[in-house]
């Protein structure tokens, strides 16, 4: 493909042209499948190429037809960039992924929340509050949580894709998780409202 691609650039003769293209385009990647990324890229500018009638050179007058083609480039990167990591996008995954530090289903970071509020264990009742907090945000594409993210990471993205005052639970959370504190009723209380909420959270205007 990219040997297509560099025929624009060395103007060979037409014989010689679509022999490199013949011989190119019998590689068994093509009839199979098999294309990476860049090859798909490469033949998607090529077709830009072929609909536009663009013909490259190296002389000085080829500049307007390279700034084109590197602007198709940035625009599919842009696409590619953006689609992967924007909220909401789709992701697939072989795996339960980590979440702060934490790898149960989300129905289980319900129910020892809530288990552990009723109990008075207010520190881990807040702590696993904001697990299922996070947890909700990442099911619905609100944020993108990735192995190891922190806390405060999490509260970012999260605030900034809804709008929920995600800080001061995060806060919380890395007192009673790595600092050893402790954390009262009106904590648990506030972290169990920011997790119903989360629940019905959608994208902030």
């Amino acid at each position: 493909m990219w040997t297509i691609l560099a025929a624009q650039f060395l103007h060979p003769d037409g014989d010689e042209a679509r022999e490199w293209a013949i011989k190119e385009l019998s590689n068994d990647r093509y009839s199979q499948g098999g294309m990476g990324v860049l090859d798909r890229i490469g033949l998607w500018l090529i077709e830009q190429l072929s609909r536009f009638n663009i013909e490259l050179s190296v002389d000085a007058t080829s500049f307007g037809s390279i700034a084109i083609i590197i602007a198709l480039i940035v625009i599919v990167g842009f696409i590619i960039f953006y689609g992967r990591l924007r909220p909401g996008s789709k992701r697939i995954r072989t795996g339960p992924i980590q979440i702060l530090d934490d790898t149960r289903e989300l129905s289980a970071l319900e129910r020892d929340a809530k288990n552990a509020h009723r109990a008075g264990n207010f520190a881990a009742a807040c702590a696993d509050y904001y697990r299922a907090c996070i947890r909700i945000l990442d099911r619905d594409g609100l944020i993108l949580a990735t192995p190891g993210m922190t806390a405060r990471e999490a509260a970012h993205q999260g605030s900034a894709t809804t709008g929920l005052p995600l800080h001061p639970a995060a806060i919380i959370f890395d007192s009673v998780i790595y600092g050893g504190g402790s954390a009262t009723a009106a904590d648990a209380d506030m972290v169990a409202g920011l997790y119903e909420r989360c629940s019905r959270a959608r994208v902030a205007a």
